[in-house]
């Protein structure tokens, strides 16, 4: 794998928000096949490039994962004592690594690329959220939040669409589409996930209507409790751009674990 295509590698799993570590090569003795190199190891052990191969790599692969697992960034030395020396390869070897832990990123699902949606994708990518967008609709039709999303899935329905995104803990979802019947049953599938927080436009005649339906389904009201709904904090903002700005404070609340009140609140008293 050539510089480039490790570089895109890397961009497409950034814009995917999935974790991975670098191993980067930084210094390698004499004895050693190689004396640059770089890895990418995936949390569930995949692995792409080489830092020189032999048990010296895989030492490296195996402390990657376990810096993925705490986050924390590592500088390592390896060195190849008789028992681990190859063909061509010389005992006494020192290869040092540094090891780059890149987590994932906090995932925005909007459902539904209308005024709202297409306010508040940009303004989630410059926090820090991937962001995926469903839409059953052409994107012609909303090219505006398709070019602001990381992703964008047409979804022959909007439940279907959140179903089939297999939505993980990191997963923030953002229900505002163009219907009732359409929120109620894209929310129905959120529901069936981990996802970390779940959330609907609307009035309270709209949600007390859904939340009846959901209840026909079977749908807990443990479960209903996780919905923020009326979305977002109370900011006051009516357009489009101030509702997106009340939504992504509360994203961040929930993401910070942080309260939302003010911060000058006890100070002074």
């Amino acid at each position: 794998m050539d510089r480039m295509d490790f570089l895109n590698l890397q961009l497409e799993m950034e814009k995917a928000g999935e974790a991975y570590a670098v191993i980067t090569l930084v210094r390698a003795s004499k004895n050693t096949p190689r004396s640059t190199g770089k890895m990418i190891v995936c949390p569930d052990g995949r692995t792409v490039g080489t830092v020189g191969g032999s048990g010296r790599e895989q030492a490296a692969v195996k402390d990657a994962l376990a810096c993925l697992q705490t986050g924390q960034n590592a500088f390592r030395t390896y060195r190849l004592d008789e028992d681990g020396a190859g063909q061509g390869e010389e005992c006494g070897g020192e290869i040092d690594v540094y090891i780059e832990v890149f987590g994932a990123k906090p995932l925005l699902v909007m459902v539904g690329g209308g005024h709202v949606g297409s306010a508040l994708l940009p303004l989630a990518k410059t926090v820090g959220f991937s962001t995926l967008l469903i839409d059953t609709r052409d994107p012609e039709l909303i090219e505006q939040a398709v070019k602001a999303a990381d992703r964008f899935v047409q979804a022959p329905a909007f439940d279907q669409g959140v179903k089939e995104a297999n939505l993980a803990e990191n997963a923030y979802v953002v229900i505002a589409s163009y219907g009732h019947a359409e929120d109620g049953a894209a929310l129905y599938q959120a529901l069936q996930t981990k996802a970390n927080y779940v959330g609907m436009i609307g009035a309270p005649r709209k949600i007390n209507t859904i939340f009846g339906h959901l209840r026909e389904q079977g749908v807990s009201e443990e479960a209903l409790a996780r919905v923020h709904s009326p979305i977002g904090l109370d900011l006051g903002g009516e357009t489009p751009a101030e509702v997106a700005v009340s939504i992504l404070a509360e994203l961040l609340m929930v993401k910070n674990g942080r309260s939302g009140q003010p911060m000058k609140t006890g100070v002074g008293q």
